[in-house]
């Protein structure tokens, strides 16, 4: 049985002393269960709560609320026996209510009942409360593009499922209101939801709980699809799910989400950030309402370009428009045809897959479809554009996103900064050109950091200085020098090496749940990481393990696509674990029967 250090428990009681940003408590955690002693601190550090200036301590005992009588039966029922607690909850819940004359709700009520627990004064929990509400919980829930844009993420990621729901007419307001108003806590047993809200709280961001639906349905699929035609049926299972979580699932549960998101392109973030989570914009609102799929912006797209190559850009504007100019990549697919030619368009469709098959393989194009138009918004081109976009998903082809704007969006000027007011300002797609023209050591150098360390590098420390704490709960950094070019390699050629038993597509998980593109490469004694190189079809060597020292191979129950190599020490039957690697792979029975296959050949 694997033993892990305990270490990181001093660690966390050390970085909470230091008060380190809650990132560091983050990452010290990598996903483990927080022990329940150090949840108070921990909550109140991460909410940034200490010094917060005492709203009950103002309290006039005065219980007049009109909806008094509701909140006393919340509290006793959050409290349970507990006096105290009873008097807690309903001093809290009266102060937040009266002061924005809001009314009672269960959802919100039930957010309170993680924070009883605490061991914290009743102003401290009061803070906490009004944080988790106010940083974490979607505004204007009753407007309903929170719901909108849950099902936009389910669409993206599984629209078969989506489509099973559309067509019962089961909208993600009928059964997950309360997962949003609530985090859960509405529909988890409490220590479900303590467990849920350590990692949720570390995390700091307010999205995963969107991710964190996607996956229970996902993860669900077969029950929801199994229901053909019984809507009562169908809602009354969908309301049960979280339920059903148990604290042993919450670690795959936060990890499975955090991996959705990182594969969710990320523009819808910045455009709603401010209306759903600080002051709701109706004009915003009403345009999440009214897509058929998520959006993506064109900076998103220049910039998986210098990057990984996320997308695969489908161009639907007409031939001369497409030869006036295109990205590099991009397929042209005339959606007029549609109309005037189904059976070509069907083969044409036929062809962009296949396409986008040969540039998957040969790392050029990414399994992301995004389409765009010419921007005119209710003319023949976008509507065209738009039916393309229809069929796509009615056919359950998954990762299908618009460009916002069209392909004149790639030319719009970026603001300029005050200092180059006067000077003109490049648009993005020379940019990009230009970008790409560029070779020298500082681009490089500031792209891999991006790639790879995309919370920034630490700061530089000697060699002989490493093993320091500044290195712990790092993972491998490469930065790669102009003389250092001769460690590019050759992928066929990597493959085609003697030595080679095994080279697999696959991405990295870091330890935010950040999934970064790289290549494993099995031979005969060693597992070899291999990131994406300069050009398509190149990698560059990462880090290399000997096999043995590979101690326990897991996977994600929840997606046994999630491989966690343990690599450490074994002595007679204690095993000690100092380090640890997690993959997204594809083929993940394949490569940990490689890897299995080859220890044991070691042994022998």
């Amino acid at each position: 049985m694997v033993e892990e250090s305990s270490n990181w428990v001093l660690e966390v009681e050390e970085a909470l002393l230091d008060e380190a940003p809650p990132d560091t408590i983050r990452v010290l955690l990598a996903g483990r269960p927080l022990p329940a002693s150090l949840r108070s601190d921990v909550w109140s550090h991460c909410l940034e709560i200490a010094g917060r200036k005492a709203r009950t301590g103002e309290f006039d005992d005065v219980y007049d609320h009109p909806e008094q009588q509701a909140i006393h039966q919340a509290a006793a029922r959050l409290a349970g026996s507990s006096v105290q607690q009873q008097a807690e909850a309903e001093a809290i819940l009266t102060v937040h209510f009266k002061a924005l004359a809001a009314p009672v709700t269960q959802p919100t009520c039930s957010l309170l009942r993680p924070i009883l627990d605490l061991a914290l004064t009743r102003n401290e929990k009061f803070h906490v409360f009004q944080t988790v509400l106010e940083r974490f919980i979607p505004k204007n829930l009753a407007g309903g593009a929170v719901y909108d844009l849950a099902r936009l993420l389910l669409l993206y990621h599984d629209p078969q499922l989506c489509n099973h729901l559309d067509s019962l007419k089961i909208g993600f307001q009928h059964f997950s209101a309360s997962w949003f108003s609530s985090l859960m806590a509405d529909d988890c047993e409490v220590e479900v939801t303590s467990q849920l809200w350590d990692l949720y709280l570390v995390n700091q961001d307010p999205w995963i709980i969107f991710f964190m639906v996607t996956v229970m349905l996902v993860n669900f699929r077969e029950a929801i699809l199994e229901v053909v035609e019984d809507r009562e049926e169908l809602l009354a299972r969908l309301k049960r799910l979280p339920s059903q979580i148990e604290g042993e699932d919450i670690p795959d549960l936060v990890t499975l989400a955090q991996v959705y998101s990182t594969r969710t392109p990320s523009s819808f973030r910045t455009t709603y950030q401010s209306s759903f989570f600080t002051l709701p914009e109706p004009a915003l609102e009403e345009e999440v309402r009214s897509l058929l799929c998520l959006p993506v912006s064109a900076d998103e797209i220049l910039a998986s370009e210098l990057v990984n190559f996320q997308f695969f850009v489908v161009d639907c504007r007409p031939a001369e428009q497409y030869n006036a100019g295109h990205l590099s990549r991009a397929f042209h697919l005339d959606c007029s045809l549609m109309l005037q030619d189904p059976g070509q368009f069907s083969t044409a469709c036929s062809a962009l897959l296949s396409f986008q098959q040969s540039a998957l393989t040969a790392a050029a194009g990414g399994e992301h479809l995004v389409f765009l138009g010419d921007g005119e918004p209710n003319q023949e081109v976008e509507a065209n554009m738009m039916m393309a976009v229809s069929r796509f998903l009615q056919k359950h082809s998954k990762y299908i996103s618009v460009l916002v704007g069209g392909y004149p969006s790639f030319h719009q000027a970026p603001p300029a900064s005050p200092q180059a007011a006067a000077a003109p300002s490049p648009n993005k797609l020379d940019s990009l050109k230009s970008n790409l023209r560029t070779k020298s050591a500082s681009m490089k150098e500031s792209l891999m950091s991006f790639i790879y360390t995309p919370g920034g590098p630490p700061g530089h420390v000697e060699y002989n200085k490493r093993g320091s704490k500044l290195y712990k709960g790092t993972g491998d950094v490469f930065s790669m020098e102009d003389d250092e070019e001769d460690t590019v390699v050759e992928l066929a050629e990597v493959e085609r090496r003697g030595d080679t038993v095994h080279l697999a597509a696959c991405q990295r998980v870091g330890e935010t749940g950040l999934l970064s593109p790289c290549h494993l490469l099995v031979s005969s004694s060693q597992l070899v990481v291999l990131l994406p190189g300069p050009r398509p079809g190149t990698a560059l060597p990462a880090s290399s393990r000997h096999l043995a020292s590979i101690v326990k191979i897991t996977s994600k129950k929840r997606q046994p696509e999630i491989i966690t190599f343990k690599f450490g020490t074994s002595q007679n039957e204690e095993v000690t674990v100092f380090d640890m690697d997690r993959f997204f792979i594809p083929t993940a029975a394949k490569v940990t029967t490689v890897v299995k296959t080859q220890i044991e050949k070691l042994k022998e």
